[in-house]
């Protein structure tokens, strides 16, 4: 082999590495952000239906609303919006735990 195919192949790997490692880290970014907005959802369905302030069928009139004004919207159903307040309910008293060893502020963010 000549040494212009060993460099283009170990460039190709490189620049390979780099796209992976970068489209890996859009993922995670990606799902930190969409676990946010569930849990912020969850919050907000969970204070509104919990102390009384929307009654029965204002999650689906919500849901159903959302659709006609986002048509291409996916994951908001009436049964997606119950579980994200439930993931909220289930996980809130982590909200204002102390940090942990080694652990920055930065790490613990706050939910919009």
């Amino acid at each position: 082999m000549n040494e212009v195919s060993i460099e283009l192949r170990d460039a190709v790997k490189q620049i390979k590495s780099a796209i992976l490692q970068s489209q890996y880290h859009i993922a995670q970014l990606a799902n930190k952000e969409l676990l946010s907005l569930y849990y912020s959802i969850g919050k907000y369905v969970s204070n509104k239906t919990r102390n009384g302030a929307w009654g029965t069928g204002a999650i689906q009139a919500i849901c159903d609303q959302l659709h006609g004004e986002l048509p291409e919207l996916r994951g908001f159903s009436p049964s997606a919006v119950k579980r994200m307040r439930s993931f909220y309910e289930q996980w809130k008293v982590l909200e204002n735990r102390p940090l942990l060893e080694g652990e920055n502020k930065d790490d613990k963010d706050e939910v919009k």
